[in-house]
């Protein structure tokens, strides 16, 4: 299957992607430059400049947001206007940002930092991974992560994907109710059955796990068991995270980037950046909503 260019937004670091079907809306963050997109089902598409860059947005159930700013955690109205910190992660570590995240089958949030050192041949598992629940009470789940990715459930609930890109396994996780239980379990076999790294991720509704394959050009499918069971390739290197949308969830769209990339391969693949979208067999889940 292939994937085509449905808005050339030119994003520098396209991330953290949803479907909202209150508003019909599809939502993002361009992390490096500040802002959040919505594009409606007619492809009209809105940038809202923000205050500083985001990892992750959120829908909550209430109107408004949940927004990971590099070093806080802030709930924001509709228009993203208003900005209130719920919590400071990390402010120890400097060369740390918050990255991806995924709403819990609780109400709460999972979101991950990374370093973001420079030199991406010195970037150190100094990272971790945290829940924000619902009242608020941040945890720390764990720790040594070089750059947080991957996150999503199962439709149970009960399980929890991740990935730590550079290490290249999707691991998984056990989930009690409001995370009194919390366990690692065997994460899906043969992480080198698939082009590229791991990068954001989204489960549809037979349980199939879907990772953006940063620097593969490829969005993957793995049945529970981890059988690759279906790759989408796009003109572009970097998709960086897919989700469900459109009336009937059946289309898959995947955000991307353009940093990384040089002047030659930007000439060659000018669509980097932009939104893709494919028309999918199994449809996806109804967006989780957060509590907080």
């Amino acid at each position: 299957m292939d994937a085509h260019l449905h808005l050339d937004c030119q994003n520098s670091l396209g991330e953290c992607c949803f479907w909202d079907s209150r508003d019909h809306c599809l939502w993002w963050t361009d992390i490096e430059r500040s802002c959040v997109w919505q594009m409606d089902s007619e492809k009209n598409a809105t940038c809202f400049n923000l205050p500083g860059r985001a990892g992750f947005i959120l829908p909550r159930r209430d109107p408004g947001f949940v927004i990971g700013f590099p070093k806080l955690v802030a709930l924001a109205n509709q228009k993203l206007t208003e900005f209130t910190k719920l919590c400071d992660v990390e402010t120890d570590l400097p060369q740390t940002r918050i990255n991806d995240a995924t709403v819990d089958p609780f109400g709460g949030i999972v979101f991950g930092t990374f370093d973001e050192t420079r030199d991406m041949k010195k970037r150190q598992p100094i990272a971790s991974v945290y829940r924000l629940a619902p009242d608020a009470t941040l945890r720390k789940l764990f720790g040594n992560v070089v750059i947080s990715n991957g996150l999503a459930f199962s439709p149970d609930g009960t399980t929890m994907y991740f990935a730590d890109t550079p290490d290249g396994r999707i691991r998984r996780f056990r989930v009690g109710t409001d995370f009194e239980e919390f366990e690692e379990i065997e994460p899906l076999p043969d992480k080198e059955a698939t082009p590229g790294l791991p990068d954001g991720a989204t489960v549809d509704a037979e349980g199939n796990y879907w990772n953006a394959r940063v620097w593969g050009g490829c969005l993957v499918r793995f049945d529970p068991s981890g059988n690759v069971t279906a790759q989408i390739d796009l003109p572009t290197k970097g998709p960086t995270c897919p989700t469900f949308g459109g009336s009937s969830l059946q289309q898959l769209f995947a955000t991307t980037l353009r940093v990384h990339h040089s002047p030659e391969e930007l000439t060659a693949t000018p669509e980097a950046g932009g939104i893709f979208v494919a028309d999918i067999d199994i449809p996806g889940l109804e967006q989780r909503l957060c509590t907080l």
